[in-house]
């Protein structure tokens, strides 16, 4: 993976995108115990597993972004 610098409002716009994704990822936790059609639950469970691990990639490029520019 190249290492790229971001500028300050990009830095910004990725945590704003970081917490929303957080949001969500919360709430459908939240959500899968409430649902009982198995095929309902089953996307809530593949769109949860795909945000947690879109939220560890978009932590790891902020975290080498940040890096990079100290």
């Amino acid at each position: 993976m190249t290492q790229t610098e971001i500028a300050p409002h990009e830095a910004f716009e990725l945590h704003e995108l970081l917490q929303l994704k957080n949001s969500c990822a919360l709430k459908a936790s939240g959500l899968t115990n409430d649902i009982s059609d198995p095929k309902l639950r089953v996307i809530l469970e593949t769109d949860l597993r795909n945000s947690q691990e879109q939220i560890k990639e978009l932590q790891e490029f902020i975290r080498q972004a940040v890096n990079l520019a100290e």
